[in-house]
């Protein structure tokens, strides 16, 4: 079951964007729905302050106004959340502007706080976080990929399968020492035994092999 949410930033090929089964939920995010509109795809549910929608929102969309405590991405997931999903796919969250990305970033964290796992998925690249968990990365998988750390550090970080690997090495959020990393055509393997880590590649969610969601829940 995968809550597969589409916001109004920069779009992705249709090659990024993983099939819909009968299982998961598609909702439109304000200007997301211009897009799925042109992916015919129908949506399972809309919201948004339609700040960034051409024309009048559809007949039952949720309406929230144009000050709220969240951006119209974060309210979806709230959405998918209530709905009882644990795994997200964002789509059109990133581009344009700098600080939606970043909200973004911080809404997969939520995430993995919540003890789920997203993935926010642009034109080139995929970003997740795991939280004192692991994930596990195919053979196929190539490209580069990132890591960083989303507290003031991360303990017991390891790196397996790529070119540069580490082994129980802590990690700051002053210093970028896991940037521009590579997949070398093995299976790949990224652990933190304390903390959270960004995890940002070219890959795909249909890459991962350890689909593990995280244990720790606030």
């Amino acid at each position: 079951m995968v809550c597969k949410v589409f916001g109004a930033g920069e779009r992705c090929g249709r090659q990024r964007i993983l099939p819909v089964t009968d299982a998961d939920m598609v909702i439109a995010a304000d200007g997301g729905l211009a897009w799925l509109s042109e992916l015919e795809m129908e949506p399972d549910f809309v919201l948004g302050d339609f700040d960034s929608l051409e024309g009048e929102p559809p007949e039952g969309a949720v309406i929230h106004p144009t000050r709220k405590n969240d951006t119209d991405m974060g309210l979806a997931v709230q959405e998918g959340i209530r709905r009882g999903f644990a795994c997200f796919e964002l789509y059109g969250g990133t581009g344009g502007r700098e600080d939606h990305t970043m909200a973004n970033y911080q809404l997969l964290k939520k995430i993995a706080l919540l003890g789920g796992r997203g993935y926010l998925i642009g034109p080139c690249m995929t970003a997740t976080v795991i939280l004192d968990s692991e994930i596990g990365f195919r053979r196929k998988s190539t490209g580069t990929i990132s890591v960083f750390s989303m507290d003031e550090t991360a303990e017991g970080v390891n790196l397996k399968g790529l070119a540069y690997e580490l082994n129980d090495v802590e990690l700051s959020n002053s210093f970028a020492l896991g940037v521009s990393n590579e997949f070398v055509g093995t299976e790949a393997r990224i652990a933190v035994k304390r903390g959270a880590l960004l995890i940002i590649g070219e890959y795909l969610p249909d890459d991962v092999i350890e689909k593990q969601l995280d244990r720790r829940k606030t």
